[in-house]
């Protein structure tokens, strides 16, 4: 009996203790680590500046070219043309000295340089006027022209493709335009064009 009874307070003392642990608080567990600070959105690009304008004086040289080329065209004599291309010349490189990024200027000596015959430096421009401003229209245009009076039917026909992806859309010139001549009698020359559904007789 002795031993039952110390026996049972041995078994008291163990169950108030079990209930005195219960009955303290445990220390709150650490609070998470704060989150990492957001980072600051790296700042935009720059958008692209918009193509600065030519000035009032390479736009007069570009007009004085281009009435220089218009009196060449419709000149009667050969001395007449020469003066009046070589001075179209003259205006077109003037812009082009004064606004080297100008593609409009390279662009126009280049049909300076095809009524010359000067192929190659016509070729020389459009390639320059190109790199400068790849969507240009008229640039791609005059560039199927020059391939075409230089032989090279494939690539004139890659040009005009561009000329008229490109927004291209002068079709009396398309239509009588002598510089396109070779491009005409290719069967590709109706499949280009009514791929752009541009019919002409």
């Amino acid at each position: 009996m002795k031993k039952t009874i110390t026996a049972s307070l041995a078994l008291v003392g163990l169950v108030a203790l079990a209930l005195a642990g219960c009955g303290q608080q445990s220390s709150p567990p650490p609070p998470p680590p704060p989150p990492p600070a957001a980072q600051a959105p790296a700042p935009a690009a720059p958008a692209p500046a918009a193509p600065a304008q030519p000035s009032l004086e390479v736009t007069q040289h570009l007009k004085q070219g281009m009435a220089y080329v218009s009196t060449a065209k419709n000149a009667n004599s050969p001395g007449v043309f020469n003066e009046n291309i070589n001075n179209a010349i003259n205006e077109f490189s003037n812009a082009i000295k004064k606004d080297p990024g100008y593609a409009t200027a390279y662009s126009n000596r280049s049909v300076a340089y095809m009524m010359q015959k000067k192929y190659n430096l016509a070729l020389d421009d459009l390639k320059k006027a190109k790199e400068l401003k790849p969507g240009d229209a008229a640039v791609r245009y005059n560039m199927a022209s020059c391939h075409s009076l230089m032989g090279n039917v494939d690539l004139a026909f890659v040009e005009l493709d561009a000329a008229l992806a490109n927004g291209f859309n002068d079709y009396d010139s398309l239509r009588k335009d002598p510089d396109l001549a070779n491009m005409r009698k290719h069967p590709d020359w109706r499949k280009t064009l009514e791929k752009y559904k541009v019919f002409i007789n």
